[in-house]
This record gives C-alpha cells, sequence and structure tokens, in this order.
C-alpha cells in the first residue's frame, strides 16, 4: 500500500477528515496513474483544525511544451528587407547594363546584365509585402532532430497572377470557386494581429505539427 493510502487513512481514523471525503480522495490516487502521462495532480492536505474540509484537488494539464507564436512582426520587416535587397540589386543590373551598352552595343555586357536586372524585378513582386509560413515540427523523443522549424514568404502576389492567368485551364469545378479572388480575400483577413494556426497532433506517434500564417 502507498504511503499516500497509509496517511489518508491514518486521517480518517483519526477524525481529521470524514469516511466519504477519505474514500473520495484514495479513488483519486487510483485513477491518478491512468492520466500520468497528460496529467499530474496537486493535492494539498495539511490540516490545520480537526475536522476541517480538504482543499479540492487542482489537476493541471502537463501536456507536451508548445512552441511559441513566431513573432509575426519581426518576419514581416524580413520581406521588406528582402525588398530592399532586390531593389538594390536590379539598381546594380541597371548600371551595368549601360555601362555594357556603351562599351560595346549589344555585346556580351550587356546581355549578361539582364539575368540579375529580371531576377530583382522578380523578387521585387515576389516579396513585396508578402506574408510569411512558419512551420513547427515536433517530432516523438529520441527522433533528432526533435524540433524543425521552417519559415519562408509566400509568393502570393504570383500564386494570385497565374490563377487569374491560367485559370481558364483549370477544371470548371475549380474554376466556380473562384481560387483567385478567394486567395486574395484570404490574404487581406490575414495580419499580424489575425494570424492563421493550424496545429495537427499524432497521439499515436507522439509528433505535432504547428503551422502559422502571418
Amino acid at each position: 500500500m502507498s504511503d499516500e493510502r497509509l496517511e489518508l487513512l491514518r486521517k480518517i481514523e483519526a477524525g481529521e477528515i470524514s469516511p466519504e471525503e477519505g474514500l473520495r480522495l484514495i479513488n483519486a490516487l487510483e485513477e491518478g496513474p491512468a492520466e500520468q502521462p497528460r496529467f499530474f495532480i496537486e493535492e494539498d492536505l495539511k490540516i490545520e483544525e480537526p475536522g476541517e474540509r480538504v482543499k479540492e484537488i487542482d489537476v493541471i494539464e502537463t501536456g507536451s511544451e508548445k512552441s511559441a507564436a513566431p513573432d509575426y512582426r519581426r518576419w514581416r520587416r524580413y520581406s521588406w528587407v528582402i525588398f530592399g535587397l532586390m531593389v538594390l540589386l536590379t539598381a546594380l543590373s541597371a548600371v551595368w547594363m549601360v555601362q555594357g551598352w556603351m562599351t560595346r552595343p549589344w555585346g556580351w555586357g550587356f546581355w549578361l546584365a539582364w539575368l540579375p536586372f529580371l531576377i530583382g524585378i522578380a523578387g521585387m513582386w515576389l516579396s513585396f509585402n508578402s506574408p510569411w509560413l512558419h512551420v513547427r515540427i515536433r517530432r516523438r523523443r529520441g527522433v533528432k532532430p526533435e524540433k524543425i522549424s521552417v519559415s519562408f514568404p509566400l509568393p502570393v502576389h504570383a500564386l494570385v497572377w497565374f490563377l487569374r492567368t491560367f485559370g481558364h485551364w483549370m477544371p470548371p469545378k475549380v474554376r466556380e470557386q473562384n481560387p483567385a479572388d478567394m486567395l486574395t480575400d484570404l490574404m487581406k483577413n490575414i495580419s499580424s494581429d489575425e494570424p492563421i494556426h493550424i496545429q495537427v497532433n499524432d497521439e499515436e506517434d507522439g509528433e505535432e505539427v504547428e503551422v502559422f500564417i502571418g
């Protein structure tokens, strides 16, 4: 018999707690191990005066540690940093293009400058005020790495343009849903204060996946 049960029987015998209250606490102790993986039980059995009722048992959830939500505002600032770098790349490519033309019209310098120039234009378009996708994966204990974190900007503007430009190639049922308009409305409602949070738990494997968009 456990020390907790002996202590409860002693208190019942001494009249410090009623038999009904003691039986309830003993049943709680017997049910405790089944809930141990997810909960723990705090008991305060300190009795100042004989006959005083035992304080209620506090059941506190202690599931696996949850990862903190990303700092959406900080990641949004990264989008503007990327946008600024793309602006700089475009400007330097334009200077290179002009110098290549002045040195030798239609030469290799002029044509090669177009590659970083186009990359800069595309980068500005994709990174302009774009939301970020954050994926947080917690794997079961013993599997390395136990935590995986991935964050990258979503090219929403490019996706909307693609859906509007090539939407007529999609199946009729998909076109009826107007995916471009749905995506545009969804992005308008996403902000740093109201992000999207999706959580999936696999109780059998003990793995958890959290997706944040904001």
